[in-house]
């Protein structure tokens, strides 16, 4: 039987149905409906049979090319964070690099202005040093040539005697 006259047989099972007085509800000979269902299921054509399985395969790529989908979102995900984290810690040493080069810059401009002044505290010793040589050098060749200058009037003042008593004794 072809699918349409099984739908008029089921159609014409319930028109013919004999009507309950309250509610309205049908009486309806229960091994006739089963086996209207049963040759529905029969006429059934195959396309719409192979439909009915395309869609379900359909629906089952659906869900694993979801499946898929969402596990490939998650991989994504999980590599993103790790770049994430591994920008992060690269950006960290490099900030850490960057701190690390300031303090040795620093450190070396302070070790070099230590040096300037070290060297420049003893040069201003030495030239202080020599200064005070020199006063003491000038002192002595002052004192030297005063003594020598006595010594010299000393003996021109013997020489003059000297003159003198030669000059008396003449």
């Amino acid at each position: 039987m072809e699918l349409l006259e099984l739908v008029a047989s089921l159609e014409s099972l319930v028109v013919q149905a004999r009507r309950l007085p309250v509610g309205g509800n049908l009486v309806i000979e229960r091994r006739a409906i089963l086996d209207l269902v049963d040759q529905l299921r029969l006429a059934v054509p195959d396309n719409i049979r192979q439909a009915a399985q395309v869609l379900e395969q359909r629906e089952q790529l659906l869900r694993d090319a979801k499946e898929h989908g969402q596990a490939v979102i998650e991989e994504a995900e999980r590599q993103r964070v790790q770049l994430v984290s591994e920008t992060s810690v690269v950006q960290e040493a490099q900030k850490r690099s960057q701190e690390i080069i300031m303090d040795a810059e620093a450190r070396a401009r302070q070790t070099v202005a230590d040096a300037d002044a070290t060297a420049a505290a003893h040069l201003s010793e030495a030239a202080q040093a020599a200064a005070s040589q020199l006063q003491d050098a000038d002192r002595y060749a002052v004192s030297v040539i005063e003594r020598l200058q006595e010594d010299i009037r000393g003996v021109l003042e013997a020489l003059e005697k000297s003159s003198e008593s030669l000059r008396e004794s003449r």
